[in-house]
C-alpha cells in the first residue's frame, strides 16, 4: 500500500509516494478488483479481483474495506447472502452509503469454476454491512471491463467494455466476448430500478476496454482516457474523450504536451484541476509504475502537479471545492454548499433528463489476463488532523441550468414519456440481448461456451 501525498507539490518524475506500514493478513493479493472511495467515512471498499492461487478464504468473503483514519484494513462481516467471487467488474457508491456492484466475471482465478458472467446488481449496505440484490427488469447483457459513474447520486453510467452475448457472425449462436460501440451508452435510474439505453453522437471514440471514466468537477461531463482495443489485446489507447451530459454528445478536446503511454487497466482521479493517471498495462501486459497529470483548465499534460493546499482543506472556491474519484463521487467538502439543495436537484435532473432524451432521440426508439494493477489510493494527508464537515450536498450546481426551472416540468413529463418506451439497441449489430437465463445464489447468469474468450 502507497500514498500520493496532495499537500505537497512534485513532479512527475520523482511523484510524493510514501509506503504504508499496515497489516495485510486480512487481504489477498490479487489483480482485476473492483474498488470505490465510500465518502461517508473516508475510507475506500475492495471487492473481488483474480488470485494466482486459490485458497480457502478466496471461496469465501472477498470485500475489504480501508480505513484511512486508523491505517488499517477491515473485513467486515456481510449478513446475508454473499456476493459472488468476481473480477473485472466495477463498484461505485452514493450518498446513503450503499456500494452498487455491476458486470464482471467469475472464473478459475477467483472461485476455481467456469467462466460465468453477470449482469445484476448487487447492492453492499456499509451502514449495516448488509447485502441485497435488487430486482431489474430490463438487464442488459453481461459485461466485463467497462466503467461506471455516479451521477448525482441518481443515475449509474456504463460505459465500454465487451458484452457476453450472441455473436450474429456465428451460425450457430454461440456466445461470446463482444464489443459494444461507445455511442451505445447505458444509465440506470436508481429510483425507478430501471435501465435506460443512450445513443450519444458527435465525434464518437473507438470501442474500448479498460479504460477510465471520472465525472468533471461540475458534473456537466464524463472524461474518457484510454484504454484497449476488445478484439486486440496488444493495441492500447491514450486518447481523451469528453461526454457532454446535456447532450449526450462526444468530443474530443485539443490537448497540448506529451501524452501517456497508451494504456488499459489503469486509474484516473480529478483533484482540483487535475486528472491523475496512473499504473496500468501496456500491449505487451508490462505493468506502468507511473502518474500523469492532465490539467483540465488548460487541457494539456503536464509534468507538474501544484498543491492547493486551501482547496484540499475546503477554504477555498477556486473550482467546486470536491475531489472525485474515478466513480464521480465526491470525496471532500463543498465549500459552496450554501446553496439550496433543490438548486441542486433542479440543475441537475433537468441536465440529466434532457440529456436522456437527446440520447433517446437521436438514436431512435431501437430494438485480462493476468496483469496486475494497483488501485490510486489518494490519501489526503494525516486525515486525523484535519477536521472536516460531512457533506452535505453531493451533486454538483450549474448555475445557468437554474434559469431553465420554468421548463423542468415539460423535461420531467418527455423524459418520462421517453424512459417508458426505450429498449435495448444492439451494439455495432454485432449481438443479440435474446439469452437464456438462469437463476443461481440470487444472480443472473449466463453459462459459458467454448467460444469464450477473455
Amino acid at each position: 500500500m502507497y500514498s500520493l501525498n496532495l499537500y505537497q507539490s512534485w513532479n512527475t518524475t520523482d511523484p510524493a509516494w510514501s509506503f504504508m506500514e499496515t497489516s495485510l493478513d486480512q487481504v489477498q493479493p490479487t489483480s482485476f478488483f473492483a474498488a470505490t472511495y465510500l465518502s461517508n467515512t473516508h475510507n475506500f471498499l475492495v471487492d473481488g479481483g483474480a488470485s494466482s492461487r486459490l485458497e480457502s478464504t478466496m471461496k469465501e468473503q472477498t470485500i475489504s474495506y480501508y480505513d484511512t483514519l486508523r491505517d488499517t484494513w477491515v473485513k467486515p462481516t456481510i449478513k446475508g447472502q454473499l456476493p459472488v467471487q468476481r473480477k473485472q467488474h466495477t463498484a461505485v457508491s452514493d450518498d446513503q452509503g450503499r456500494v452498487w456492484l455491476w458486470g464482471g466475471l467469475s472464473d478459475m482465478s477467483t472461485y476455481g469454476g467456469p467462466n460465468v458472467y453477470y449482469n445484476a446488481w448487487t447492492i453492499i449496505d456499509t451502514q449495516t454491512w448488509s447485502a441485497t440484490y435488487p430486482q431489474v427488469d430490463n438487464n442488459p447483457p453481461p459485461r466485463i471491463d467497462h466503467t461506471a459513474t455516479m451521477i448525482s447520486n441518481k443515475y449509474i453510467l456504463i460505459i465500454g467494455g465487451v458484452i457476453y452475448s450472441h455473436d450474429v457472425t456465428d451460425p450457430t449462436g454461440q456466445l461470446a466476448l463482444n464489443p459494444v460501440s461507445m455511442s451505445s451508452l447505458l444509465l440506470f435510474d436508481i429510483a425507478n430500478s430501471q435501465w435506460i439505453t443512450i445513443t450519444a453522437g458527435g465525434n464518437i471514440p473507438a470501442p474500448r476496454r479498460g479504460h477510465s471514466a471520472v465525472l468533471s468537477l461540475d458534473g456537466k461531463s464524463v472524461i474518457v482516457f484510454g484504454g484497449g482495443m476488445p478484439e486486440d489485446k496488444s493495441t492500447q489507447m491514450n486518447d481523451v474523450f469528453i461526454l457532454e451530459l446535456a447532450t449526450m454528445r462526444w468530443t474530443a478536446p485539443s490537448i497540448k504536451g506529451v501524452p501517456p503511454k497508451p494504456r488499459r487497466y489503469h486509474k484516473a482521479y480529478l483533484v482540483d484541476n487535475f486528472m491523475l493517471v496512473a499504473f496500468g498495462l501496456s500491449g505487451d501486459n508490462t505493468g506502468f509504475d507511473d502518474v500523469n497529470i492532465l490539467s483540465t483548465s488548460s487541457w494539456s499534460w503536464t509534468t507538474q502537479y501544484t498543491a492547493n493546499v486551501a482547496w484540499l482543506s475546503g477554504n477555498t472556491s477556486s473550482t467546486n471545492g470536491a475531489v472525485r474519484n474515478n466513480t464521480g463521487n465526491i470525496t471532500d467538502h463543498d465549500p459552496n454548499s450554501n446553496i439550496e439543495k433543490s438548486e441542486h436537484e433542479v440543475s441537475t435532473e433537468t441536465r440529466i433528463k434532457a440529456g436522456v432524451i437527446a440520447g433517446v432521440v437521436s438514436g431512435g426508439v431501437v430494438i485480462l489476463g493476468g496483469g496486475i494493477f494497483l488501485v490510486l489510493s489518494i490519501v489526503i494527508f494525516k486525515r486525523k488532523q484535519i477536521k472536516r464537515k460531512k457533506a452535505s450536498h453531493s451533486n454538483a450546481v450549474d448555475p445557468a441550468s437554474v434559469a431553465q426551472d420554468s421548463e423542468s416540468t415539460m423535461t420531467d413529463l418527455a423524459f418520462e414519456a421517453n424512459s417508458a418506451i426505450v429498449q435495448f439497441q444492439k451494439p455495432d449489430n454485432r449481438s443479440s440481448i435474446h439469452y437464456a437465463s438462469q437463476i443461481e445464489d440470487g444472480e443472473h447468469f449466463y453459462k459459458p461456451n467454448a467460444k469464450s474468450d477473455e
